[in-house]
């Protein structure tokens, strides 16, 4: 009776955790251009994928020294996908700067970076 009772306390334990353990994962999953890529073609937008839903609150591009634009607008909608244009890009080393609010409330933030140079070979 009690190897039972144990065995049904580690069972609700492992059903209780699961929602936390699903939003403490919550993150980047992808994001068109990737993270450390030299892309040969300058991108006319930006595409970012969560694995959950979030609301994306800040994103900035910036190339050295100074912001370049984009079609970023906060929302109070959660997405797991989102997309941007980056009207005036140009060749250069560039930083995705972004923050969002996951499902818990909790705000997370991240970067990733990518070069574009024309000269580069196209994979």
């Amino acid at each position: 009776m009690k190897l039972r009772k144990f065995f049904a306390n580690v069972l609700l334990a492992g059903l209780l955790m699961t929602p936390m353990l699903t939003q403490a994962h919550t993150g980047l999953k992808e994001s068109t251009p990737k993270n450390g890529v030299t892309v040969s073609e300058i991108p006319e937008k930006i595409d970012l994928v969560f694995s959950a839903e979030v609301r994306l609150i800040k994103l900035e591009l910036m190339g050295v020294g100074h912001e370049m634009p984009t079609s970023f607008k906060p929302t109070t909608e959660a997405l797991a996908t989102y997309q941007f244009d980056t009207p005036g890009m140009h060749p250069g080393e560039f930083t995705v700067n972004w923050a969002a609010i996951g499902e818990d409330g909790h705000t997370l933030t991240n970067s990733f970076k990518f070069v574009v140079d024309p000269d580069a070979s196209a994979d």
